[in-house]
């Protein structure tokens, strides 16, 4: 971990990084997924990203682009639910995290 954090340190868009091992802590991370969307399953592909609070962030013709912001958990989920409709492209940003308060 020490190593880990040392060369994280060194990136140039890196400002801080903490261990948060002993803390509750809050993290989310950030999906944006575009999806094959054709006119007899577009209605099913938004049905999905509404039981997820996922948001449409585009529409085509012919695919959806999703924003997703949830528990690494929830967001293999959601991913794993739309494969069937076809993944075009996708992007995530791994985990963030901030420490709860301590009041």
């Amino acid at each position: 971990l020490e190593q880990v954090i040392k060369q994280l340190n060194r990136l140039i868009d890196v400002i801080k990084v903490v261990d948060f091992a002993d803390e509750r802590v809050i993290d989310r991370e950030l999906l944006l997924i575009r999806v094959d969307a054709t006119k007899s399953t577009r209605h099913e592909v938004i049905e999905l990203a509404d039981i997820f609070d996922a948001k449409i962030a585009s529409v085509s013709p012919k695919s959806l682009m999703i924003e997703l912001t949830s528990t690494s958990v929830m967001v293999e989920d959601f991913i794993s639910l739309l494969r069937p409709y076809g993944i075009k492209e996708l992007a995530r940003t791994g985990k963030i995290a901030l420490a709860c308060s301590k009041v």
